[in-house]
């Protein structure tokens, strides 16, 4: 059985606590990060903290193990500092290599010119120093993503930089990445066939910043690998999914035929006849796209005497012709109002499930991806087999606000898109 990334890396944690792109150096690494790799042997490189920075030195005990993909130990090697060892992969299916340098560093270098490493936010790539070029696959319908890091430790810092593979830049973004943060990006032209792009962490043009330790993880709209090359990129199409990693999302809304998809919108609560009465404007505009030129724009606004202690707005598609939902994704422009996001499926039996995306802690573009799969949920009404059947299928927003919230709030969402099919 193949277990998805991330209860796979949460078990093993709990259980053990093209040419030009291929020619240079592969990233340095540090802590813990994975790597996706298939047969063949790799050398790894273990330099010590002082070969950077001369005060000091670390003694952690380099190790290298690789794990199948159902999570059970291959093989494990204690490394030693400063010196080379190789790894080598056996069998017929790629393989995880977990590199735990900790505190010092590790530099792997595969053998074959196809590997990955995995930059999610369970797994986050640990980089020192950068790097120039590492490559991802944006897969078809999606019009951009979000890029986050975190290098926490003062002054270190990095910018961030999606181009296309002309050498055309597409974003980026400079920060101290003190706390994670994102950078969005969109597509100039439309994503129909899937699309490779290459990203930098290089040399923030703030002359007090410098690029040392970063985090690196890809948004959960985008498939949570990074390959040494444009062509390995392409790969992760069919090896993304041999670790939970979703390639296939199905675009359903966009907003850009300036319709609105959601035909019953309502709050949640009623209130006593005589009481001040919540407002909400829910449109497409064109004032925030993420993707193309329209988005949905959802204000909300409560009076100033209002009693209440909580209330929600929800929002309703129309019917939408959906077979076998397993998640749902669209992108939200948040206001770090801190309201409560719930997103709700009412399949074809009038069975409602109900997922838990957390608060709105954001400002700006962030991808939210309702799992129905395989996270917890509440189920309720209809047929009760706890199963989101078609053929078609209601998605239903709720957004929750609570006395000690701003009056007003206006949110933006785009790009609505569904993953469907038989669990793997």
């Amino acid at each position: 059985m193949i277990f998805r990334l991330r209860i796979l890396l949460m078990m093993i944690c709990l259980m053990g606590a093209a040419a030009a792109a291929s020619a240079q150096e592969p990233p340095i690494v540090r802590y813990t990060t994975w790597m996706m790799v298939p047969p063949t042997t790799i050398e790894i490189e273990s330099r010590p903290y002082g070969s950077i920075h001369d005060d000091f030195t670390y003694r952690d005990q380099p190790t290298w193990t690789v794990l199948n993909l159902d999570g059970e130990v291959v093989q494990r090697v204690d490394g030693k500092l400063g010196v080379s060892t190789t790894v080598t992969v056996t069998g017929g299916q790629p393989a995880l290599l977990r590199l735990t340098p900790g505190s010092n560093y590790a530099v792997p270098q595969p053998a074959s010119e196809s590997y990955w490493y995995i930059a999610t936010s369970e797994a986050p790539m640990n980089v020192v120093g950068g790097f120039e070029a590492l490559y991802f696959y944006l897969p078809p319908g999606l019009s951009g993503g979000s890029i986050l890091a975190h290098a926490f430790s003062v002054g270190e810092a990095g910018r961030l930089v999606v181009s296309a593979l002309d050498g055309r830049e597409i974003a980026s973004y400079e920060s101290d990445f003190n706390e994670p943060e994102a950078m969005a990006f969109s597509l100039p032209e439309t994503n129909s066939d899937g699309v490779v792009l290459k990203l930098a962490l290089v040399k923030p043009q703030n002359p007090d910043w410098s690029v040392d330790d970063a985090a690196v993880w890809l948004g959960p709209e985008i498939p949570g690998l990074l390959a040494p090359t444009p062509e390995a990129a392409l790969e992760v199409r069919s090896i993304a999914p041999l670790v939970g990693i979703d390639t296939d999302w199905t675009p359903v809304l966009d907003f850009e035929d300036g319709a609105n998809p959601f035909a019953t919108i309502q709050w949640s609560k009623l209130v006593p006849e005589d009481a001040a009465l919540p407002a909400r404007d829910v449109s497409v505009s064109d004032e925030q796209a993420f993707g193309g030129e329209r988005a949905l724009r959802v204000e909300m606004r409560f009076p100033e005497n209002y009693e209440e202690a909580w209330q929600e707005l929800k929002l309703f598609t129309r019917p939408l012709p959906v077979e076998g939902l397993r998640k749902v994704r669209f992108f939200l422009y948040g206001d770090n109002s801190g309201r409560a996001l719930k997103v709700r499926v009412r399949d074809a039996s009038q069975e409602h499930h109900y997922f838990d995306a957390g608060t709105i802690d954001w400002t700006g573009w962030k991808a939210v991806v309702a799992d129905f799969e395989s996270a917890t949920m509440t189920v309720s009404g209809g047929d009760e087999n706890k199963r989101i059947d078609g053929p078609t299928v209601n998605v239903v927003l709720q957004i929750t606000h609570t006395a000690e919230m701003p009056l007003e709030s206006v949110l933006y969402v785009d790009d609505l898109s569904v993953q469907t099919g038989a669990k793997q």
